[in-house]
């Protein structure tokens, strides 16, 4: 009987730690993709010899997409 319960207790272990380990890699993801899309704000913005705040305000207000960055960026 106490194998089994440490077997089930094992189990839910390993379980957790896969759920763990599988959300710290998607936290690490997103880490990632915001990191890049903030060095493709900049690199815009250096290149348009603008401030990387006017960038990103234009972005919030909608006046430049970031397809448009994407697209600068893969021209550069």
């Amino acid at each position: 009987m106490l194998e089994l319960i440490t077997m089930s207790l094992l189990t839910l272990c390993y379980i957790k730690s896969c759920i763990d380990e599988k959300q710290q890699d998607e936290i690490d993801k997103e880490k990632e993709r915001i990191r890049d899309l903030k060095i493709k704000v900049f690199c815009y913005a250096v290149a348009k010899k603008m401030l990387y705040n006017d960038v990103v305000r234009q972005l919030q207000d909608k006046r430049i997409t970031l397809e448009e960055i994407n697209v600068f960026n893969l021209n550069s």
